[in-house]
C-alpha cells in the first residue's frame, strides 16, 4: 500500500499577525485535491510553539470542523514546555473530535533520560486516552536526542495509547529498529521529505512533511515509480524534492515554505518573529526559481 502523506499545515495569519481561520477550508480543499490523507496541526511548519494556547485551541477546533466534511484525519500536536498547557491541549483535542494527538519533547528544561521523557508524557497522553498518542521526535529542533527505540520499548506500559512516532530524525539505522520493533507494533511516520524514498523503502507507515503542503503530487509520483520497479525515475523525483527544499532553504526555509503557499494561490500570511518574512524581491526570485524547477504547477497562479 502506498505511504499516506500527512501535511503539517501552515497556520494562516492575517496582515496583523492574528489567526485567519477562514483560510483553513481552502487549505483542506487543496489537500483533498492533491491526495493528502491528513493534517498535523500546530507542528513545526504550523509554528505551533510560536502560538498562544488559545490560538492553538481555536486552530485545532477549526481543523476538526472543516475535516468533518472531508476525508482528512486531524492529528493535533499538543507539545509544550509547560506540561499543564500540553495536558489542556490534549484534553481539548480529544473533546473536539481529533483523530490523534502528538507531542514534542520539552526543549528548554530537557529530559535527561527516557524515563524523564515518559514522566513528562504520561499525563499528556492520559488526558487524551481515547486517542492514539504519537511521540514527535525532532532532535534538530528540540535538542532532545534520546534513543527512540528505548522510548518505545519502555513507554508502552505507562502510555497505553502510544501508537507510534513522528520520526523527523536522520538516523535511518534507528528508524529501521523502530519499524521492526515487536513485529511492527508501532506506526512510524517518516518526517524527512528529502529522503522519503529511503523511508518508504525501509518501511515507513506514513509520512509527515512540510512540502506535502504544496508538492504532494511529486511524492505520489515518486512512490508510484518505486512501486512499479522504476528506481531510476523514483530517484530522479526524490532529487527534485531535494532541489525544491534547497531552494526554500536558500531564502530561510520556514518563511519560504509559507510563501510558496501564497505563490500557489493559498495565502497563509506572514510568519511570526523570530522568523523573517521574505521581501517582495525575494518572493519574485523564489517564484522564478520554482518555475525553473518545474515541480509545481504555477501556470494559472497570479504573479506576485
Amino acid at each position: 500500500m502506498p505511504v499516506k502523506l500527512i501535511a503539517p499545515p501552515h497556520t494562516p495569519l492575517d496582515v496583523r499577525g492574528e489567526l485567519n481561520l477562514g483560510i483553513v477550508e481552502r487549505q483542506a480543499e487543496h489537500f483533498q485535491k492533491t491526495g493528502v490523507s491528513g493534517v498535523f496541526v500546530c507542528g513545526s511548519t504550523g509554528e505551533g510553539p510560536s502560538l498562544t494556547v488559545n490560538e492553538r485551541l481555536a486552530l485545532a477546533e477549526r481543523w476538526v470542523e472543516v475535516a468533518r466534511s472531508s476525508n482528512l484525519d486531524v492529528i493535533v500536536q499538543v507539545g509544550s514546555n509547560c506540561q499543564p498547557d500540553a495536558i489542556r491541549l490534549a484534553e481539548h483535542a480529544a473533546a473536539t473530535g481529533a483523530q490523534a494527538v502528538s507531542s514534542l519533547a520539552p526543549c528548554y528544561f530537557k529530559p535527561s533520560s527516557v524515563d524523564d521523557l515518559i514522566d513528562f508524557f504520561e499525563p499528556i497522553a492520559k488526558a487524551a486516552s481515547s486517542l492514539p498518542f504519537y511521540f514527535y521526535d525532532i532532535p534538530a529542533l528540540t535538542g532532545v536526542a534520546l534513543p527512540t527505540v528505548e522510548f518505545l520499548q519502555r513507554a508502552a506500559e505507562r502510555l497505553p495509547n502510544l501508537a507510534g512516532v513522528k520520526y523527523t530524525n536522520g538516523d535511518l539505522i534507528q528508524f529501521q529498529e523502530c519499524v521492526r520493533l515487536d513485529g511492527g507494533r508501532y506506526e512510524i511516520w517518516f518526517g524527512c521529505d528529502e529522503a522519503l524514498l529511503a523511508g518508504y523503502a525501509l518501511g515507513a507507515s506514513g509520512a509527515v512533511g512540510s512540502t506535502y503542503n504544496f508538492a504532494a503530487p511529486l511524492y505520489h509520483e515518486m512512490i508510484a515509480a518505486y512501486d512499479e520497479g522504476d528506481g531510476e525515475a523514483a530517484r530522479r523525483l526524490q532529487a527534485k524534492s531535494v532541489e525544491l527544499i534547497r531552494t526554500c532553504q536558500s531564502f530561510g526555509y520556514s518563511a519560504a515554505a509559507k510563501a510558496v503557499m501564497s505563490i500557489i494561490g493559498i495565502d497563509c500570511g506572514p510568519v511570526r518573529s523570530p522568523l523573517r518574512n521574505l521581501t517582495a524581491e525575494q518572493m519574485k526570485r523564489l517564484r522564478q526559481q520554482l518555475e525553473r524547477l518545474e515541480v509545481l504547477d504555477l501556470t494559472e497562479m497570479p504573479v506576485a
